[in-house]
């Protein structure tokens, strides 16, 4: 759940940065008519800059985590009744 949480924040994170940007530029348009609103955004910019930092940070994941390479798989079995988890055995160095 924490891992999906850091990829929805990443992807919402230019519409927040969006909304400062509209807070700032109305407090120094002061009543002027061009003052920025979310009728205006660009939605499909948002939304693209949104995916692309979601997908870089999931790609970024799976290259820079993980067991290193080598070693044999044994999958989950039963010794004396107790469930033994699978795991991954390196030869020794």
């Amino acid at each position: 759940m924490i891992r999906a949480l850091r990829y929805l924040i990443l992807f919402l994170l230019p519409f927040v940065l969006y909304g400062v940007w509209i807070l700032v530029a109305r407090r120094r348009a002061l009543g002027h008519e061009n003052e920025p609103n979310w009728r205006d955004a660009p939605l499909v910019w948002l939304t693209a800059a949104g995916v692309v930092l979601m997908l870089s940070a999931l790609f970024a994941t799976a290259i820079l985590t993980g067991e290193p390479k080598g070693g044999v798989y044994v999958p989950p079995h039963v010794e004396d009744g107790q469930v033994v988890p699978g795991q991954v055995v390196r030869p020794a160095p």
